[in-house]
């Protein structure tokens, strides 16, 4: 009697693996019925008939809602859920549900299902993935521009968090194949630098560069993310690494100037940014980077004079260049201001009289004053240039009432 049980039970199991196969062999028939519907519906389109378009399409629609209803019975069948079949038709009628705009609200996560399916049939039966490998690769691909063209549409949008999550998808679809989707991971980075994940750029461009990947941009990319997330030592051991490879790139010379001006350690690139404001005679900002430099009162890099010169540089280079006027009036200003400060803070009791006193002071104040008469054209012209900015109208508000010119100061007003 245990005997003739088993049989039955056999039996029954038989039955059932034929019906999930069944299934199996039902998805894909209806998704190939689908896409007769499919051609028909770009004929139609093709001569810009939309409403017999549409038509056919909804036929289609209603066929791979029946196909994914089958293949995911199937996918689920303990009978059938671990043969290279199932998950190959799986694969082809989740590609077919997300490449078709129509059919998207059928399951809206359809190629994340693709390369799940995928996975699936590498694990299950290597020889079949072997065998439909080419097959499968195209399906990848399509994901992965896909993906692509949606962070491109994202990024014009300023949509920068979005486009990162596309990003990343196309280069995990590319990874299915064993490929690597460098301008995916590329503009990843990008984004992630527009919205201050520091970190998920560093590690992006740190993967870029170790699969062979490289080029100047990735390592400015590098160094600038090390710099914004703190880590100084990674970053200027990584500029000399980039600038050995590419002594010439003008962009990594900006990236080694910004780095040690952060580091303070502006003494040690004196030398290189000259020779850029010389190479590069159409970008005044590395003379006014030097102005900078030497007109910090704080560094000992500081040369009233020579960050002046330096000032007077970047206008002869554009004479328009608001900045370098506003810089060089503001430090002759400054300096005034240090003298007439000076001036106020002598200790009358230090000189042998008073009028010794007077005549020191007097001449402080007399000396501050040119200094602030100096400051007038180019505040003036800063004015000129900038017209509506508060601070360049303060200041030279100030330089008019220090220098008693009360009618101009009053103008300001």
């Amino acid at each position: 009697m245990k005997k003739v049980l088993l049989l039955l039970a056999l039996a029954i199991f038989g039955q059932i693996a034929i019906a999930q196969d069944m299934k199996r062999q039902d998805a894909n028939n209806y998704q190939r019925q689908a896409q007769q519907y499919i051609d028909a519906a770009d004929e139609y389109k093709a001569v810009n008939k939309m409403d017999k378009a549409a038509k056919q399409m909804n036929n289609a629609k209603i066929l791979m809602q029946k196909a994914k209803a089958s293949i995911d019975a199937a996918s689920e069948h303990e009978s059938t859920m671990n043969q290279g079949k199932t998950w190959h038709y799986y694969a082809v009628i989740y590609y077919k549900i997300g490449a078709y705009p129509e059919f998207i609200d059928i399951d809206p996560e359809a190629y994340t299902k693709v390369l799940m399916a995928i996975d699936k049939i590498k694990q299950v039966d290597q020889d079949y993935y072997m065998r439909m490998g080419q097959e499968l690769a195209s399906y990848v691909r399509s994901i992965d521009n896909t993906y692509y063209q949606l962070g491109v549409d994202s990024f014009n949008n300023g949509n920068y968090e979005d486009a990162m999550a596309n990003f990343q998808k196309a280069n995990e679809a590319a990874e299915k194949i064993g490929a690597v989707d460098d301008a995916a991971l590329s503009n990843l980075a990008t984004c992630a630098m527009k919205v201050g994940k520091f970190d998920v750029a560093a590690s992006t461009y740190e993967m870029l560069i170790a699969k062979g990947y490289e080029e100047a941009g990735y390592y400015s990319g590098l160094i600038n993310s090390y710099r914004e997330l703190g880590q100084a030592d990674k970053s200027v051991e990584m500029i000399a690494v980039a600038r050995e490879k590419y002594p010439e790139d003008p962009q990594l010379v900006n990236d080694m100037i910004n780095t040690y001006l952060t580091l303070h350690r502006e003494g040690e690139i004196i030398d290189q940014i000259e020779a850029m404001a010389v190479k590069y005679p159409e970008q005044p900002v590395y003379y006014m980077i030097l102005g900078q430099i030497f007109g910090n009162s704080e560094s000992t890099q500081y040369d009233f004079e020579k960050a002046l010169e330096y000032y007077e540089k970047a206008i002869a280079e554009k004479n328009d260049y608001s900045d370098a006027y506003y810089e060089a009036g503001a430090l002759l200003m400054n300096y005034a201001a240090d003298i007439y400060k000076k001036a106020n803070d002598e200790d009358p009791s230090a000189y042998s009289n008073f009028n010794a006193y007077l005549k020191a002071t007097d001449e402080m104040s007399a000396q501050a004053k040119s200094i602030d008469e100096r400051a007038v054209p180019y505040m003036e012209k800063a004015y000129e240039l900038l017209p509506n900015d508060e601070a360049v109208k303060h200041a030279l508000k100030t330089l008019y009432t220090r220098l008693k010119l009360m009618d101009k100061a009053k103008e300001l007003e």
